[in-house]
């Protein structure tokens, strides 16, 4: 009992350590293999990453990760989702969930993003649920916005703001979900290789830069890297993309917390 309240303390008090709960809701070995260096990636967990970058995408797929912190059942984090061109764009439904039964953060979201010319934009309304054995739940609605832009053939900017709304967890002390602003370009020099910068700004905590890189070692395998500066923290990823199935995993090693591992699923159905 005392280590389940020592760990919710611990997740309350710090959303700035963990990356999985309180108004943080990036997933996907992919991105987290890169540093979550993800503003211009287009591919299916664009939904929870930047809903702007999803209208990029030409498939049906269905996907799911699972994420461990601690090595501790009570910080497992587990998202799935499915996105499919619909409607001049594509549509994603998805689903997320942090903690076990004492504590947990659930969200469930609905985007759409559509491309004009060489900008594409999207929209994220998502339902946010937490609970606290014995303390209640609370639910809060929450919308994002992102947007994607292809410079040239070799760079790509995109942007997405999480909470644009503000979300307010409690209306006696006005403490809010925060609302995370994220930026970053991609230089793509030749086919393969991919270079990511990004920056993070939270409102009222200072900036934090981040660095990630991806190349294709041989057909349908990649590997992938990158830095977060604040605190400081490594990444490391391996993907595999094969026909129908595509499989990703990142390792990401953060001084304060210790490991993080994470491992992605996704499933193309055929094209009608």
């Amino acid at each position: 009992m005392f280590q389940r309240i020592l760990i919710t303390f611990f997740i309350v008090l710090s959303p700035f350590i963990l990356s999985a709960q309180n108004g943080r809701y990036e997933l996907g070995g992919r991105a987290n293999g890169m540093a979550n260096t993800s503003m211009t990636l287009s591919d299916e967990w664009s939904l929870f990453n930047n809903v702007g970058a999803l209208a990029h995408l030409e498939e049906t797929i269905a996907f799911t990760t699972y994420r461990n912190i601690f090595d501790l059942v009570e910080l497992n984090t587990f998202g799935a989702g499915f996105a499919k061109p619909a409607f001049g764009g594509v549509i994603g439904v998805g689903v997320f969930r942090f903690g076990d039964n004492f504590y947990n953060d659930q969200k469930i979201n609905v985007g759409f993003s559509n491309k004009f010319g060489l900008v594409s934009l999207g929209i994220n309304v998502n339902y946010v649920q937490i609970n606290v054995e014995g303390a209640g739940r609370k639910g809060i609605m929450m919308i994002d916005f992102g947007g994607k832009a292809i410079i040239t053939n070799q760079l790509v900017f995109g942007a997405f703001i999480s909470n644009i709304n503000q979300g307010e967890l409690s209306a006696i002390s006005g403490e809010k979900l925060p609302t995370i602003m994220r930026a970053g370009f991609s230089y793509r020099p030749i086919e393969g290789l991919m270079l990511n910068t990004g920056i993070e700004k939270e409102l009222d905590i200072d900036a934090n830069v981040k660095i990630g890189l991806e190349y294709q070692i041989i057909d349908k395998v990649q590997i992938r890297t990158g830095i977060k500066l604040e605190p400081f923290e490594s990444s490391y990823g391996l993907g595999f993309d094969q026909n129908k199935l595509k499989i990703n995993y990142a390792f990401r090693n953060n001084p304060d917390i210790g490991d993080i591992h994470e491992i992605s699923l996704g499933y193309r159905f055929k094209k009608q």
